[in-house]
């Protein structure tokens, strides 16, 4: 699991890298923080950090080598996948909270969230793929 974390998350940071090429980081990490429910954060995630977000889920869905066995099926590289996204978009927003409160840049509260959120997101799909062995 920490090898796919390691493998989402650079792969996000090279997404995030060409996303705040178009659009700036102050800008990312105002929406990030914005109010909204889930879909409002995840609709504009989508749509402000494309680069990112198109990266993640495909790193997360690409059938890795789990060892010496073959690749997870399908069903649990989506499942991956999507708890990553939700696991990235609140955490966003959960950073941008906590920099704002500490004082600290936005924009690094909002890739730290992102990458925290992206591993807590994996813990339960982690539990589910150990219980099925």
């Amino acid at each position: 699991m920490a090898a796919l974390w390691l493998a989402c998350l650079g792969a996000m940071a090279v997404g995030l890298w060409i996303d705040t090429r178009l659009t700036p980081a102050a800008l990312l990490a105002s929406e990030c923080g914005a109010p909204g429910g889930l879909f409002d954060m995840a609709w504009r995630h989508g749509a402000l950090m494309p680069a990112s977000s198109a990266a993640m889920a495909l790193a997360a869905l690409a059938p890795w080598p789990a060892g010496r066995t073959s690749a997870p099926p399908l069903g649990q590289r989506l499942l991956c996948a999507l708890a990553m996204a939700i696991g990235m978009v609140l955490g966003a927003r959960l950073g941008v909270m906590a920099a704002l409160a500490l004082g600290a840049p936005p924009f690094g509260g909002m890739a730290l969230g992102m990458a925290a959120g992206m591993a807590v997101a994996l813990l339960p799909v982690f539990a589910f793929s150990a219980a099925r062995r």
